[in-house]
């Protein structure tokens, strides 16, 4: 059953990749397609959080690996028959300006977050265009602005949207539609870490939620709707796009309610 009720998804029939799938925006991602009926390889370097059984298969794959990659795609084919949804999530982050980034911090975010990125479009896309498919790449509102000490992280960002417009440009007259979601702020692992090293926890995430005009930071659901959208055929004339999902956050400044606080 669909979240809506329905019995029937707007993913149904539909086979997808989803790549850094064992966690976050990935691991609900995966779940929200099988909810709207498709079936779903997900893949990750660590193990994944959820079983190897049902409509969701999974796989360890390191998707800078050209090798991992290629056997990843053809799993999924082998596996469902068919390929229709790719959703290259998979990501790593390493703060530091270009000063204080290391050559091999620099390689590390540019292999899993472009390279990656390339390499599972690279191999799905003869699957694809049979399917007439689409590609989900997910971004973040840091390839579309700055935040300061996230210099590596901000430019792999930004090559996925420009990477996202260019297999648009070359794919959509074979039927192959490709889109980027741009996150702000999701609570994730990744987010509480950040919290977790900062003097106050507590107050960097008031702070997070009221830079965010609704008042909140995103869940992973929050994305993977989006996500179940991109993929459907709701949004079969929808490509080339980067599709913002922040909370108004890049729309202008919003109050902080931590900064407005009585003894702050």
């Amino acid at each position: 059953m669909t979240p809506n009720g329905s019995t029937g998804g707007r993913l149904e029939g539909k086979v997808a990749l989803v790549t850094g799938a064992s966690r976050g925006i990935g691991a609900e991602i995966a779940k929200r397609f099988v909810l709207e009926g498709a079936k779903v390889l997900g893949v990750s370097r660590s193990e994944p959080a959820f079983d190897d059984s049902g409509p969701i298969a999974r796989m360890r794959v390191d998707v800078s690996r050209e090798d991992d990659v290629r056997a990843a795609v053809e799993r999924a084919v082998e596996t469902f028959g068919r390929l229709d949804v790719v959703v290259n999530n998979a990501a790593v982050e390493h703060e530091g300006t270009v000063e204080q980034t290391s050559a091999e911090a620099w390689a590390e975010v540019m292999d899993v977050n472009v390279r990656g990125v390339f390499l599972t479009s690279k191999y799905a896309m003869p699957h694809l265009r049979r399917t007439r498919g689409s590609i989900i790449n997910i971004s973040s509102v840091d390839g579309l602005w700055a935040e300061p000490g996230l210099a590596a992280y901000c430019a792999s960002k930004g090559a996925v949207l420009a990477l996202t417009r260019a297999m648009a440009i070359d794919h959509g007259p074979e039927g192959v539609r490709c889109n980027s979601i741009c996150p702000s702020y999701v609570a994730t692992e990744m987010l509480d870490q950040f919290y977790d090293a900062q003097p106050d926890p507590a107050r960097a995430r008031a702070r997070a939620a009221g830079m965010h005009p609704l008042g909140r930071i995103s869940g992973p659901g929050d994305i993977a709707g989006v996500a179940a959208f991109l993929a459907s055929d709701d949004a079969a004339f929808v490509t080339g796009q980067s599709l913002v999902v922040d909370g108004g956050l890049t729309v202008g400044r919003a109050a902080d309610v931590a900064a407005l606080a009585p003894g702050q």
